[in-house]
């Protein structure tokens, strides 16, 4: 059953990726002078923030958080809560942010260890579980 799951779930992530590299040339997250935190919000929010939006700063703040606890850059990370989100979406059809995938990193990605870590215990939760975003932060601080 296992592996079953996780062949279904490996088709579906090679069959976006060409997608998802489009959709992030399209979001800018490619652009080396790209806002990062301002796309992450725009692409959660489906609207346009200004730079100057709370959330821009809140977004900021959790992408410093994440960087410094993986080592990973701002743009592997923008990507990886872009591509998660994603990925969560295309299997349990529940809308999932990046915006919720990154809180997730920053409360819960150990320093040292790699985010896919943390990602992949979250996907577990909201996808595997079909946990709400609430619900699997409470899983996660419960060490699931």
């Amino acid at each position: 059953m296992k592996l079953r799951w996780m062949i279904g779930l490996c088709a579906a992530l090679l069959s976006c990726a060409p997608c998802f590299a489009e959709g992030m040339d399209k979001l800018g997250l490619d652009d080396p002078g790209a806002n990062l935190p301002q796309r992450l919000v725009e692409a959660s929010l489906n609207q346009d923030v200004p730079a100057s939006d709370p959330r821009v700063a809140r977004t900021k703040e959790q992408l410093a958080q994440v960087m410094k606890a993986t080592g990973e850059t701002e743009q592997a990370v923008a990507a990886a809560c872009m591509r998660n989100a994603r990925y969560i979406f295309d299997v349990s059809h529940q809308r999932v942010s990046a915006l919720e995938v990154l809180e997730a990193l920053a409360k819960y990605a150990p320093p040292g260890k790699p985010m896919n870590d943390t990602t992949q215990r979250y996907f577990n939760l909201r996808a595997k579980e079909k946990l709400g975003h609430a619900e699997a932060l409470k899983a996660l601080a419960a060490g699931r």
